[in-house]
């Protein structure tokens, strides 16, 4: 039967006792004496806590009734301990000393029985020496290994030791570090072997005395695969990587589509641990995420740094090598002369151009900006962008200002072309605009009527003001399904407009429009039909549209009307698609002087990449089809550059991107 006995000061010792009676008879407080029989086998000893003391001891037969106890500290004199007799029925009790004990202090003890006034004869003596203070340890994984980390509770240690344990099954082998030495209270086990269980314990010692604490296991993981490089190769990629591991049985490639920041892996092989590269072919042409994992039976598995690659599309004419880019989320990228990236905002509805900044990124938003519509912002021969949007004039009311912004050196300009009521459709653009070739502004916009006699244009005149005209006054057709404006090399203009069954050509010389009808039997270019357009001369201009198959077969052909120095040439279909037309989606650019084109589109083999050059097309699938909207152009060494969105990415700031250059 246990009891507590509750600890306080009494008589001056640095620790006493306090044995309250739970019970038990009340009775004189007397010295041992020769009365009745005495309490035998006094013992005393540690409890879990050092600071608890466990006293055990054989009571006697005859009747008595209570107990008093006594101790002393070192030699000095006993001291009675309780003021009433611990009940009589008790042969084991404890005492919390809550830190009053000095380290290394012997403390005695010794009991007797009262019966009446009557006193028996002291028990035996029973001693303890107090111990170390113990110390406290912890031990967690963390870089550069595992991290242990203790605390010296004791004021007269004076000799440490640390040991690493161990754990196999039920047993723990000990070894000393003997790099530790006293006064340290940190150390990093940056060699304890991979893929094991390892616990820490720490002793601090005075002489013979000494006071231990252990901390709890930690795991070591096996090493992982490290410097994981994977080489683009035609259909295939080939993957390297070291394998530090001493503890892997065997390598899991895994493999994930796509570039997206959460990759869905599989497993595509499975090597012996000292193998340290694979080629994975062949390989649908595309983008693709992997990683290399150790493996070993009963142990967990350990995964390097994922690795991004993408194949090298096949030669077929055009040698285009592909680079990873990691770039803010934008709907609208374009490429200065010096290679850097100016964006637009995440989404079109947000009004912003975003120029590098060092590390950063330079945002303009212009103020009370409504709206702005393809190409949405240009960059001029200097680099420096141009956009145009619209701003509200009067609440309530449709009447927008067209406004020109601009970037000057390092601020921002503005100026309002004109105000008008624009029409408004999904299909339709309310205005687009392009710059020429000595950085004027070209604009277009459509009224709200919303026909080809709606239609007008602007251009700055030489004194500074806004010339504003009507192309053409359509008295007949009215009808108006899309509309492209293009500017040759000399900064003549050439507007496309598609109007349902019948495609017209404006062009504007010395201040003069002129109208011609384009030869496009069979062609119908509605709101939502695609016409790309190009002008590399006044007189030289080139139209790709959707037609159906001739004889009609279900299918559609993208057909490329050009003219050439005055003269219109045949027809020539650039490729057979199962798209109808109005859900052909391309983006179609001219190199400066009018001599290439270039065409990026979607298609079920791909997204596909297509030259036209010396009369010729060549084609190239260059990967999965786009997620958002390409980029595409040629740079100043007249080479041809694409920048597709290749997925999501961890945050708004840093979205994949794939960069197709063309090589020499």
């Amino acid at each position: 039967m246990k009891h507590s006995i509750q600890m306080t000061r009494f008589l001056c010792l640095v620790m006493a006792l306090l044995l309250t009676a739970c019970g038990g008879h009340s009775g004189g407080s007397g010295s041992p004496g020769a009365g009745p029989d005495g309490p035998t086998g006094l013992q005393v000893s540690l409890g879990q806590s050092p600071t608890i003391l466990h006293f055990t001891w054989t009571r006697p037969s005859q009747a008595f009734d209570g107990y008093q106890f006594e101790g002393k500290v070192g030699s000095g004199a006993y001291s009675k301990l309780n003021q009433t007799l611990i009940p009589n029925t008790w042969t084991e009790a404890y005492l919390n000393l809550n830190g009053d004990a000095a380290e290394l202090e012997t403390r005695t003890f010794r009991m007797w029985v009262m019966r009446g006034t009557s006193a028996s004869p002291a028990s035996n003596e029973a001693s303890i020496r107090m111990p170390l203070n113990t110390p406290s340890i912890n031990a967690y994984l963390g870089q550069g290994g595992i991290t242990v980390s203790w605390s010296n509770n004791s004021a007269v240690a004076d000799t440490l030791k640390l040991e690493r344990g161990v754990v196999n099954a039920s047993a723990t082998t000990w070894t000393t570090i003997p790099s530790v030495t006293f006064g340290t209270t940190s150390w990093i086990d940056g060699s304890a072997p991979e893929g094991a269980s390892y616990t820490y314990r720490v002793t601090y010692s005075k002489a013979q005395d000494s006071a231990s604490a252990t901390s709890y296991a930690v795991s070591t993981p096996m090493a992982a695969p490290g410097q994981p490089a994977a080489t683009p190769l035609v259909e295939g990629v080939r993957l390297n990587w070291t394998n530090p591991s001493q503890a892997a049985t065997e390598v899991a490639v895994m493999r994930a589509s796509g570039l997206d920041n959460y990759p869905s892996y599989q497993q595509v092989a499975l090597v012996p641990a000292g193998t340290t590269s694979y080629t994975d072919q062949p390989l649908a042409t595309g983008y693709y995420t992997y990683r290399l994992e150790n493996r070993k039976t009963g142990t967990s598995s350990t995964y390097s740094q994922p690795v991004q690659v993408v194949t090298l599309p096949p030669q077929n004419g055009l040698s285009i090598s592909p680079t990873i880019l990691g770039l803010p989320q934008a709907d609208t990228l374009r490429r200065t002369s010096q290679g850097a990236w100016v964006l637009s905002a995440p989404y079109q509805y947000n009004i912003q151009v975003r120029e590098p900044a060092g590390s950063n990124w330079a945002t303009y938003s212009p103020s009370s900006a409504q709206s702005w519509s393809a190409p949405y912002f240009l960059l001029d021969s200097h680099d420096q962008p141009h956009l145009v949007y619209t701003r509200q004039v009067t609440q309530g009311t449709s009447e927008v200002a067209l406004m020109h912004a601009w970037r000057q050196g390092a601020a921002w300009q503005t100026e309002e072309v004109a105000r008008r009521a624009l029409y408004s459709s999904t299909g339709t653009n309310g205005f687009t605009f392009a710059l020429d070739a000595s950085d004027r502004m070209h604009l277009v916009w459509l009224k709200t009527g919303g026909t080809a006699a709606d239609l007008e244009y602007a251009i700055k005149g030489t004194d500074g003001t806004w010339i504003i005209e009507s192309p053409v006054n359509f008295t007949t057709q009215s009808s108006l399904g899309t509309y492209k404006l293009v500017v040759d090399p000399t900064g003549q203009p050439h507007l496309f407009i598609g109007a349902w069954q019948e495609i017209y050509h404006l062009t504007r010389s010395s201040g003069t429009w002129t109208k011609e009808s384009i030869p496009a039997t069979g062609f119908s270019v509605g709101w939502y039909d695609y016409m790309g357009c190009s002008a590399s001369a006044p007189d030289t201009y080139a139209v790709l549209m959707m037609r159906s198959h001739q004889p009609y077969d279900g299918k559609s052909d993208l057909v490329m009307l050009r003219k050439q120095a005055g003269t219109w040439q045949p027809g020539e279909v650039v490729f057979a698609s199962d798209a109808y037309s109005s859900s052909f989606q391309g983006t179609l650019v001219p190199n400066k002087i009018g001599s290439k084109l270039a065409l990026y589109h979607p298609s079920s083999s791909g997204g596909v990449l297509r030259v036209w050059s010396a009369g010729a097309w060549t084609s190239t699938v260059v990967g999965p089809n786009a997620s958002g909207t390409p980029t595409l152009g040629f740079d100043s060494a007249d080479k041809i550059y694409l920048l597709l969105p290749a997925g999501w990415g961890g945050s708004s700031d840093h979205y994949p991107y794939v960069l197709y250059t063309e090589t020499p």
